[in-house]
């Protein structure tokens, strides 16, 4: 997916979920796996949701603080998804493997 992050500094920027490395970082950091993180975030876990956000926006140069704490106090104000997996595009790769 993608989201639109807003800053407290008023700047917006598009960060995806689509990096396997990403989830590799989510999953080191917090203990969850894919499915346990997606299944937190679908339950509204602002620890999930800001730290797969923090660690997109650091990996696409959008931010160069520290840490997801540093981040959610002096940058981060929300967020929107801006586009969602497409079901077809799911299904094709399922079947191709």
């Amino acid at each position: 997916m993608k989201y639109e992050v807003t800053t407290k500094q008023g700047n917006n920027y598009i960060v995806s979920d689509d990096s396997a490395w990403l989830w590799v970082e989510v999953e080191r950091e917090l203990g969850y796996t894919v499915s346990q993180a997606a299944e937190k975030m679908s339950q509204g876990s602002l620890d999930v949701i800001t730290c797969m956000l923090y660690k997109a926006a650091k990996a696409q140069g959008h931010t160069k603080l520290p840490s997801q704490q540093a981040w959610v106090i002096n940058e981060f104000e929300t967020f929107d998804v801006v586009s969602e997996p497409d079901p077809k595009e799911n299904l094709q790769t399922a079947s191709s493997e």
